[in-house]
């Protein structure tokens, strides 16, 4: 069943991003600020899409070597496509004013410290109604920080928890001040709203994550998604690229850019035969149910496969670190009989299926009945559909019998980039119509008996980047799925 799940994967590496610089006076501030706006590589102008944004300070230092390791994880399908807005420190008479604005209290060294509310209110009223309005932000913000900027991250997620959904501080000293921020933490920590994202991460010898870990294990709400790591053989700058990049793919842990797929993905079962389903792909946290309930986080964990008995409402649902990635797929598995097989047709020829070829337009399958084939003939080992007279907008009828050759459960899986349909006699085993942004790929299970089985096949290609393609499998007999020997599929005389 792997062979199912793997069947497209393209990913876009070498796209650029669109990198914008901006600026905005600050009131709060009394001062310009700069920043740098990276949008994703697939924005479009014009388009309507929301992204998420996350907030990266020093962005003179930081901006690199984030986008770098966000651009990586979401090549590999670990993140979604993502606004970052770098905000550069500014400098007065030579003099950089991170300390001033990440450090929120005043002491004697640094001695401009103790302007972080200030730059926390210069981000909450101005810099992010700024980036909402002018940019394609959808209202959901991050935010990152190293060193004091951390210091700063964990300032922020105690005063205004509210206002990002995920923090990531690397390598900060919390212990700064005399323990200050710990003991804000200790007040504060319990009583943080649910679903928020904590990632803390920096050198092995950084012994205030160590102290924030524990106060965070007898504080922290469970809502809390909080996780503290470090890195041996680091140094206080190389430590943020490992990170970083371990920080984003906590914050979305169990994101998936499509749905959850398992196969079989409905179908019918005999009584007292159970069969197993099987998962596509790897998450961190899939819950399932039988009964057709929505899964908790106190239902059965899932790893790679599951057996089943009939009836069974499959609901099966992954869990995301933030919640704001949790996704749900259901399967149908009601019980049955196995279909009876045919009588074999007296002017039959085997070596394939007849097929009806249409030209037209659609956006899904059409009433074939009412249409009339520009070319008909038999699709045997010879043919190939890439070499019918259309590349784009046309549409294929296949007809004629499966022969079976052992009882047993089936599983039937057609892939198609556009709409497809399987019918086995007058039953609808799988409907897979309309225009797809992606190769999909939908599969039915159900018990056949040795014998012939008549067969229709619909498929519609809208572009010329199709693709197209019945597979079965024996799970008793058969290691993969295939395609189904031409020796047993029949056409009738005549055609």
């Amino acid at each position: 069943m792997l062979i199912l799940v793997s069947l497209v994967c393209c990913v876009a590496y070498a796209q650029e991003r669109t990198s914008i610089s901006d600026s905005i006076y600050s009131n709060v501030l009394k001062e310009q600020r700069s920043m740098k706006v990276l949008l994703p590589e697939s924005h479009k102008p014009g388009s309507t899409d929301k992204y998420e944004v996350i907030y990266v300070t020093d962005g003179e230092w930081a901006m690199d070597p984030f986008s770098f390791d966000y651009k990586w994880a979401q090549g590999e399908g670990f993140v979604p496509p993502a606004i970052i807005v770098a905000i550069p420190n500014r400098y007065v008479d030579g003099v950089n004013q991170r300390d001033r604005d990440f450090l929120p209290v005043h002491v004697p060294d640094p001695a401009i410290s103790g302007g972080a509310g200030n730059f926390l209110a210069f981000i909450k009223n101005e810099l992010i109604p700024h980036i909402d309005k002018k940019y394609p932000a959808n209202g959901t913000n991050s935010i990152y920080g190293h060193s004091y900027g951390g210091v700063f991250v964990l300032y922020t997620l105690l005063s205004e928890p509210q206002l990002f959904q995920s923090y990531y501080a690397t390598d900060p000293p919390f212990g700064w001040d005399d323990g200050y921020l710990m003991k804000m933490a200790e007040e504060k920590l319990s009583s943080l709203p649910p679903e928020k994202v904590f990632w803390i991460a920096g050198r092995s010898e950084n012994q205030d994550i160590g102290r924030l870990d524990t106060l965070l294990q007898l504080k922290a709400p469970k809502t809390l998604h909080w996780k503290a790591v470090t890195y041996p053989n680091e140094t206080h700058n190389s430590v943020r690229l490992k990170a970083m990049y371990d920080g984003i793919k906590f914050a979305y842990s169990g994101y998936s850019n499509g749905p959850i797929n398992f196969h079989p993905m409905n179908g019918i079962l005999l009584k007292d035969k159970p069969f197993k389903i099987f998962i596509n792909g790897s998450y961190p946290e899939l819950r399932y149910t039988v009964d057709g309930r929505e899964p908790d986080s106190t239902s059965p964990k899932i790893d790679q496969s599951i057996t089943i008995t009939g009836p069974t409402q499959l609901v099966v649902k992954s869990f995301s670190a933030s919640g704001k990635y949790d996704k749900m797929t259901k399967g149908n598995f009601p019980l049955g009989e196995a279909m009876p097989s045919v009588p074999k047709p007296e002017k039959t020829n085997s070596g394939g299926l007849k097929y009806s070829y249409y030209e037209g337009n659609w956006e899904m399958l059409p009433d074939f009945k009412s249409l009339k084939p520009v070319k008909t003939g038999v699709a045997d080992s010879t043919f190939n559909i890439h070499e019918l007279p259309r590349k784009a907008n046309f549409a294929c009828v296949f007809d004629g019998y499966f022969e079976i050759v052992k009882d047993g459960y089936y599983i039937f899986a057609l892939v198609s980039k556009d709409g497809s349909k399987l019918f086995l006699g007058d039953n609808l085993l799988i409907d897979n119509d309309g225009v797809h942004s992606a190769t999909s790929v939908k599969s039915f299970v159900l018990p056949l008996e040795k014998g012939l089985y008549p067969v229709r096949i619909e498929y519609f290609q809208k572009d010329e980047r199709g693709a197209f393609q019945l597979l079965y499998l024996n799970p008793e007999i058969d290691k993969n799925p295939t395609n189904i020997p031409f020796r047993c599929q029949y056409y009738e005389n005549g055609i």
